[in-house]
């Protein structure tokens, strides 16, 4: 009885945090480079059960008869985020760039390289390349800049100053397996579980003047909420009825 009503604890646990991460997504619909988020689950380890019986026998030996095996409930040990490519939106802005392949762009920040799909870029005073929170857009040679006001991305992700045709530098984009992915708890930037080295990817596609939407199916999203309820309120259910069966034993077997 008490393992029923911990597994379904356990599931409205889980719901409680899928609903959630929809939320996020729905609330994030707009968010250039978002990456859909959604929680990877797996099962508490399940259980043998045996009913043990006496024997016949002199004296009595135990015998022990299997069930099958029992759950004991569900959680989310990590947020998984899709890997699918957002529709690309046209902006005519030079300092925007769409990632239209595999990839992310590499980040500079106080904690160090962070990662991200958002190309929505911008060129500070000093002619660095920044994003709009302020870090740096890393380069294969360090920080890109200094910018000049007139330049080209490349499809293969170079830029040059368009007067001189000089090589600026070339955007440095790392291959990011999607199961390494994890979110920075400060920014709306992504860590690697593992470090990319040796990752940079040379079959990219960089769209100068374009910015890739969120990833997020609204509709999709609308259909994962009304499931998720149910799911909740049909384990809020199963809690009640144990309970209900633990009242009865406590308060009228427990009196015979």
């Amino acid at each position: 009885m008490l393992r029923g009503l911990y597994s379904a604890a356990s599931g409205m646990m889980l719901n409680d945090q899928q609903i959630e991460s929809i939320k996020k997504n729905i609330e994030s619909v707009t968010k250039p480079g978002y990456r859909t988020e959604s929680e990877r689950v797996t099962s508490f380890p399940r259980l043998l059960v045996n009913r043990i019986s006496n024997s016949v026998s002199e004296p009595p030996i135990p015998e022990t008869t299997p069930l099958g095996i029992m759950g004991t409930g569900v959680y989310a040990d990590r947020k998984y985020y899709s890997g699918e490519h957002g529709e690309m939106r046209k902006t005519d802005t030079m300092t925007d760039m769409a990632i239209n392949s595999e990839g992310y762009f590499t980040i500079d920040t106080l904690a160090g390289e962070r990662y991200t799909r958002n190309g929505h870029f911008q060129v500070d005073p000093s002619g660095m390349l920044r994003t709009a929170g302020g870090n740096l857009v890393l380069g294969e040679n360090g920080p890109i800049g200094p910018l000049t006001t007139d330049f080209a991305v490349k499809l293969d992700g170079t830029i040059e100053n368009n007067e001189t045709h000089e090589v600026i530098d070339r955007l440095r984009i790392v291959n990011i397996p999607q199961e390494n992915l994890q979110k920075d708890s400060l920014a709306d930037l992504f860590t690697s579980l593992q470090p990319p080295a040796g990752a940079v990817r040379e079959d990219i596609r960089i769209d100068q003047g374009f910015i890739e939407e969120a990833n997020v199916n609204f509709d999709s999203e609308m259909v994962k909420m009304i499931q998720v309820l149910r799911s909740y309120s049909a384990n809020q259910k199963v809690v009640q009825t144990n309970d209900s069966l633990m009242q009865k034993a406590v308060n009228e077997i427990g009196k015979v």
